[in-house]
């Protein structure tokens, strides 16, 4: 909802609760209340306008983002007090979402996207075993070609 729709709400709301605490003050006078003493038996009948407006308030959803905007501001009061708090506080953040995002976007890249080939089921894993040493599967590229000039499979 635009702000100046929350305003234009907000004043019709006041309007209107204006207006019925002045028919309960009528309504008081015709009942043969003094009308000196009118207004506040009015405002007893009727209830706490604070109140009732923010029933209204909660009715109309308003009440999270009042309580959001509030903890926005409270939070930024307190980090304008320390101003050393919140370079140590900006300064961790970064240090932990810089890392966190570099290594998400690393895995993102090797691992849950699909790779950039036109055939992928027609992909081969190549490994070099060899019995007497450790598992190690990485070799030289001329091995490569050296196997892909021998075989039907790599070209």
């Amino acid at each position: 909802m635009r702000w100046w729709r929350i305003a234009k709400r907000d004043a019709d709301l006041k309007r209107e609760l204006q207006s019925d605490l002045e028919l309960e003050e009528e309504e008081q006078r015709e009942r043969g209340v003094d009308p000196s003493e009118a207004r506040h038996a009015a405002l007893r009948a009727f209830g706490n306008t604070t109140q009732i407006r923010e029933q209204v308030y909660e009715a109309w959803g308003w009440v999270i983002l009042e309580h959001i905007s509030q903890d926005i501001r409270c939070g930024v009061r307190q980090l304008r007090r320390s101003p050393g708090f919140t370079v140590a506080a900006v300064l961790i953040l970064a240090l932990g979402i810089g890392p966190v995002t570099a290594v998400f976007s690393l895995i993102d890249a090797a691992l849950l996207r699909m790779l950039p080939v036109q055939e992928p089921e027609q992909l081969v894993e190549f490994k070099n075993i060899n019995p007497g040493f450790p598992v190690n599967d990485a070799f030289a590229y001329p091995t490569f070609k050296a196997f892909r000039g021998q075989t039907q499979v790599l070209k």
